[in-house]
């Protein structure tokens, strides 16, 4: 590894501003990109390189780190003349933070693995909220040798790391945990429409939440604002969470197994990104789920 770190951060979005500025607030050295130039203004103030392209932001960077939407957006920075592949990368590291479809990151993985760039599989668990604490959790396909060289810089954004085992383990372990969360959220959205219903206070649910030793958890607390006082300001948006549901029903169909009720979720979202609601919190399908008779 070439020291010191100089590290090329790439999407400026909700999670990679609050990434990247918790980098800096440690102390290390970071150049930007983001495809909208204003989203930059911030960090060209804090003293950061700001780079025009993701070429010019490789060729002056030794660690790479990239946040952005989807398998489309990470080709828009990786390939083509102005892309990150058109820099001289041998020896230095590229870590995936965004989510992708575990084809493509088995797809980066072998990239990589080409042009002798050593490669970090490292999506993350956790929304706004914890980004800005640098709490979030990594969840790290990676070789330990390559872990071990990136782990300060993952710990300067994070408070855990899983090492699940090579990439593309931590692309396999984000969609499994998002899956999870999807269905917590329609679950929990169902039961406080029932409950409304039935004529009792969903109020109540989180209160026998918090007081369950079974049910009580960090995620149902972080959705009782949004639920109760009808705030739908997105920590994770429909938008990303119907993607990430498309590629584990993507990554299900290649593997010939059955999601059923993952395919319900999907339904549900996409009911509700259809109906307007794609940029507000995954909570919003409660809205979805009050004004159909059936889904």
């Amino acid at each position: 590894m070439k020291l010191p770190y100089r590290i090329g951060f790439i999407g400026l979005g909700i999670m990679g501003r609050l990434m990247a500025l918790n980098l800096i607030n440690k102390g290390f050295k970071v150049s930007v990109y983001n495809r909208t130039r204003e989203k930059t203004q911030e960090f060209e103030k804090l003293g950061c390189n700001v780079f025009s392209s993701p070429k010019e932001l490789a060729q002056f960077s030794n660690v790479i780190i990239t946040m952005v939407q989807d398998d489309k957006a990470m080709d828009e920075v990786l390939y083509g003349p102005i892309g990150v592949f058109e820099a001289s990368l041998s020896g230095n590291y590229l870590i995936n933070m965004s989510t992708v479809s575990y084809d493509y990151a088995k797809k980066l993985k072998e990239e990589c693995f080409k042009r002798n760039i050593r490669f970090l599989d490292c999506p993350v668990s956790g929304s706004k909220p914890l980004a800005e604490k640098a709490q979030l959790v990594i969840l790290a396909g990676a070789k330990k040798e390559d872990l071990n060289d990136m782990r300060d810089i993952l710990m300067s954004m994070g408070s855990h790391i899983v090492n699940p085992g090579e990439p593309p383990s931590g692309t396999a372990l984000k969609l499994a945990m998002n899956l999870i969360v999807a269905q917590m959220t329609t679950s929990l959205c169902e039961a406080v429409l029932l409950c409304e219903r039935l004529n009792t206070d969903p109020k109540f649910i989180f209160e026998t939440i918090e007081n369950s030793s079974a049910l009580n958890c960090g995620y149902f607390k972080m959705k009782k604002n949004n639920i109760l006082s009808n705030n739908f300001e997105p920590a994770f948006s429909v938008k990303n969470i119907l993607k990430d549901i498309g590629y584990m029903l993507k990554a299900a169909k290649e593997k010939r197994i059955q999601l059923p009720m993952t395919e319900t979720s999907y339904n549900i979202f996409d009911k509700a990104n259809k109906a307007g609601l794609s940029n507000e919190d995954l909570s919003a399908v409660l809205k979805i789920l009050k004004n159909s008779g059936k889904i």
